[in-house]
């Protein structure tokens, strides 16, 4: 349990605070829905939940992958926009994939357990941002902590690496591709060796094997064969590729228009040009009525420009199309805005909560609603489950003792249950941290 709270605490920070871990997340439903579905595959044929896939994006132009277990796996813009060819990507998250299906996750969490907590929180967050950022303050850091203990690495062991290279081809087999997914994936990175190791640092820091020797031994385990994908995951993974290009493109630097419209239109409003975004997004839908995400992106262009009641329309008749969770915190986030269906606007907050644990926008926005409301109470107890899992408990349990103060017994039981056994929670699990400030 332990292990478990300090990797949430982490996963937190990176998510919802990113700049607190030195890096930027991307959320965008359609990357993340694409991205996921062939995660989700992979996980299948691994023998993990599907369910428990999440795949997250980093704003860095480092190519790199890496996974911190329990089904996050993060991938870099960087990387993203070097392959082309999504079967490449594909074989990237077998390899992820490999790493938490074979134990390798659970063995390190292991070790780090048995340090500090600071220990180990400073190790995951540092190791994220090392590995994205290329942090040199960090990566001095983690530099320190290693020399205090000799058995502390950051990279995965070269067994490791070759038995998630192996398992990686079994899924792809399973998958109906070869090997030579991974072989044209990992000749990508011949002067690299990003995969899983984030950065070149010195040698003595980790046992990575070379990536000749990692495409050899594939080839000793498999006769690659030309894999091809699908003209629908291409046609998926080339709008991933648009949408990118357009968020990351520098409009100081001069760069031209954009050809296609879906491109053309994101750009037109990322420089505000939201009339012109709007009518180009409505010729879209003129030919593809359908495409839930030409509709987002028009709902949330509406939303922004001030049309919110055609932005609410279009939200409500994507939300029940079983939409991705940011499409539904979206919609709740306009409903507010609008002041309209406030009690919907909660619920869809109150579901998205257990399915995007981490996004920080959901327990403000929740927070919001409950204040349009008058309900103060439930406002700061909603922000104290927010700050709990940031790590910052002095400020959760202020947060519960206010929220007694106001509830009502009479007819706010289960609110008063619920913040009581927060309470007790905060006291019993973190009272070293808390000391004589928590009554006993």
């Amino acid at each position: 349990m332990k292990i478990l709270r300090i990797l949430l605490v982490s996963i937190f920070v990176i998510i919802a605070n990113p700049a607190e871990a030195g890096l930027r997340i991307i959320r965008d439903a359609e990357i993340e829905e694409i991205l996921t579905k062939m995660a989700k595959s992979i996980f299948k044929v691994a023998g993990l939940r599907p369910e428990s896939a999440k795949i997250y994006i980093i704003q860095s132009k480092t190519i790199n992958a890496f996974t911190i277990g329990n089904g996050y796996i993060f991938l870099t813009t960087g990387l993203l926009l070097r392959f082309k060819n999504p079967l490449h990507i594909l074989g990237i998250l077998c390899h992820e994939t490999a790493h938490i299906a074979a134990g390798h996750i659970n063995r390190h969490l292991n070790v780090i357990q048995q340090r500090s907590r600071n220990f180990a929180l400073a190790t995951l967050l540092g190791i994220v941002g090392t590995v994205v950022t290329g942090s040199e303050e960090m990566l001095a850091l983690l530099i320190g902590y290693a020399e205090t203990d000799e058995r502390f690495y950051l990279r995965y062991s070269r067994g490791e690496e070759l038995a998630a290279d192996s398992l990686a081809v079994t899924f792809l087999k399973k998958l109906g591709y070869g090997a030579d997914v991974l072989i044209e994936t990992f000749s990508e990175f011949l002067h690299m060796d990003h995969l899983n190791g984030g950065m070149e640092i010195p040698t003595y820091m980790g046992s990575h094997p070379r990536t000749n020797e990692r495409i050899q031994a594939i080839r000793k385990q498999d006769t690659p064969k030309k894999s091809k994908a699908d003209e629908k995951l291409i046609g998926m993974y080339n709008r991933i590729l648009i949408k990118l290009k357009a968020y990351l493109d520098n409009l100081n630097s001069g760069v031209l228009i954009p050809a296609d419209d879906y491109s053309k239109a994101i750009y037109f409003h990322r420089v505000g040009r939201c009339k012109d975004a709007i009518a180009l997004l409505r010729k879209l839908l003129k030919t593809n009525p359908n495409d839930i995400y030409y509709q987002e992106t028009l709902a949330q262009t509406l939303y922004e420009s001030g049309h919110l009641d055609e932005s609410i329309r279009i939200y409500e008749k994507i939300y029940s199309k079983n939409a991705h969770v940011l499409i539904k915190i979206d919609y709740a986030n306009v409903l507010i805005e609008a002041n309209k269906n406030i009690e919907l606007a909660i619920s869809i907050l109150e579901s998205a909560r257990i399915t995007d644990y981490f996004n920080s926008d959901i327990y403000r926005l929740l927070a919001k609603a409950y204040g349009k409301q008058g309900k103060i109470a439930h406002a700061e107890l909603i922000l104290a489950w927010e700050q709990m899992i940031l790590g910052n408990y002095f400020v959760a349990y202020e947060l519960i003792i206010s929220s007694l103060k106001k509830l009502n017994p009479e007819t706010e039981s289960s609110q008063i249950k619920q913040a009581k056994y927060f309470k007790e929670l905060l006291k019993r699990d973190y009272k070293k941290y808390f000391r004589e400030q928590i009554d006993t």
